[in-house]
């Protein structure tokens, strides 16, 4: 038995789809790059002679839905399989991608730089509920122009693990694609053992931009799982009611799967969502108000329905420090995320309209995920029916405590939190000094850098990466700082 949270009515999920199917067809989507128009048009998604949009025929999206895996694997640095999306299970991930962090040290928030990426990198890589990293967010002691490369290369330098990345520029896909091959055989093999997914955003509404049709498409090429988000602002860019807003969803999403299935068909794809919630009053875009965390649950039940796994952005806050506000949203989404049957979550260690990062809430997240996990497991028969013995135990002893029963489930069938999270009473926390939960936190963070081993890259993958990306910088760039 596997819990799940169903939001929408069978028949509505299917009047949903039928409705996008409808939009792509009759309305399109722009495609504002010549080349990948072009491309797109001979591979069966005509453009409109008098509007210049491209229409996506029902049995183009058919095909496409056929095409594609439910379910794929994700392989670590070394080539070992790791994460398999799809099925059952929900992974979380850290959010992406942060322009600035909150500094754990001060409590200030700045722009991040090379430093702070390593030292996330390495509490990221021992966190044992996450089930792969992701480029969170974007140093800036580095020029711009190869910032997603660069941060792709010190995730993939310090840590074995998956992740989720993603590039800033239409030219970003080609060096990181480069960045990874170096870490197989060759591009065949990279096809065969992928070790990241890429994020791929259309522009809503029903438009596809330069550098985000540019980057679908060379993921495509690339054989680079992709994750298809839109960020669909409901009353703003998206209708304010959650059907409207779903079938512009849908059809974003489904528009960017047939378009990486008609470059390579069965190259894996995610069903993605980063919706977001507009305030009438404040003017700001809420990625955990309820109504976004609504689509959400629906765009991972059409996803169901259509066999293809799913992704969305939730686990995070919008609030601006760890906060009340920041545990209840983070909290209240990943629990939804994994009873809706998310198969991966991007969030974790987010503030602020995913404009902030933060390794405190990071390692916190870590263990809101663990609970998260210990609630979806299916509860089992252990010893306990019929309960005669047990029942008479109880009222014969007044407890269980010691019972057999007890000493033999009570260290898988209780979780037991990690330090972060405080389960002492007044007087016990009193007595071992009244520590707040920035202390705790902290003491999380070192202990995760402390018991961090390096699984060294030999010098000559970083030299020809860091050739690479000198390579790709234009005019009289800063030499790159330490690795």
């Amino acid at each position: 038995m596997t819990l799940r949270f169903e939001f929408l009515d069978c028949v509505l999920v299917d009047r949903i789809v039928d409705e996008a199917m409808m939009v792509l067809e009759r309305t399109g989507v722009l495609v504002e790059h010549d080349a990948s128009r072009a491309r797109l048009e001979e591979a069966g998604c005509p453009v409109d002679a008098q509007t210049g949009r491209t229409t996506v025929p029902r049995d183009a999206v058919d095909r496409a839905l056929a095409s594609a895996p439910d379910s794929f694997l994700l392989y670590g640095r070394d080539g070992t399989p790791r994460v398999r999306i799809g099925g059952q299970e929900t992974h979380f991930a850290p959010g992406s991608a942060a322009l600035r962090i909150l500094d754990r040290r001060t409590g200030a928030v700045r722009e991040p730089d090379t430093a702070d990426f390593i030292e996330y990198v390495k509490v990221g890589h021992g966190l044992s509920n996450l089930s792969y990293l992701s480029t969170a967010f974007a140093p800036q002691d580095v020029p711009q122009e190869i910032a997603d490369a660069w941060r792709l290369y010190l995730a993939l330098a310090h840590s074995d693990r998956p992740l989720v990345s993603g590039a800033y520029t239409a030219h970003g896909v080609d060096l990181m694609g480069r960045i990874m091959e170096v870490f197989r055989h060759d591009r065949n093999d990279l096809v065969k053992r992928p070790l990241s997914i890429f994020t791929c955003c259309p522009n809503t509404p029903l438009r596809w931009g330069e550098d985000s049709i540019r980057n679908l498409v060379d993921c495509a090429e690339w054989g680079i799982p992709v994750e298809v988000v839109p960020v669909v602002i409901i009353g703003a860019t998206a209708p304010t009611t959650p059907v409207g807003a779903l079938v512009l969803h849908v059809a974003e999403v489904l528009s960017g799967i047939v378009f990486v299935q008609a470059i390579r068909p069965g190259n894996p794809v995610l069903f993605g969502a980063a919706p977001a919630t507009f305030h009438m009053q404040e003017m700001t875009s809420s990625m955990a108000a309820v109504e976004a965390l609504r689509l959400c649950a629906g765009s991972t039940q059409i996803a169901r329905t259509l066999g293809v796994p799913s992704q969305a952005y939730m686990a995070l806050s919008d609030a601006r420090f760890n906060d009340p506000q920041a545990g209840s949203e983070t909290g209240m989404s990943a629990i939804l995320a994994a009873m809706a049957g998310v198969h991966s979550v991007s969030g974790p260690g987010m503030l602020d309209y995913v404009n902030c990062f933060s390794l405190e809430k990071l390692v916190f997240d870590d263990e809101i995920v663990a609970q998260v996990r210990h609630f979806m497991r299916p509860p089992e028969v252990l010893d306990d029916l019929p309960m005669g013995e047990l029942i008479q135990q109880l009222l014969g002893e007044g407890h269980l405590l010691t019972s057999d029963h007890t000493l033999r489930h009570w260290e898988t069938a209780l979780y037991m939190p990690g330090p972060i999270v405080d389960r002492m009473g007044r007087e016990q926390w009193e007595a071992a000094g009244a520590r707040p939960h920035r202390e705790a936190a902290a003491q999380s963070i070192d202990d995760a850098l402390a018991r961090y081993q390096e699984d060294a890259v030999e010098a000559s993958v970083h030299e020809e990466i860091r050739r690479l990306l000198s390579s790709s910088c234009q005019g009289d760039a800063a030499p790159l700082p330490p690795s």
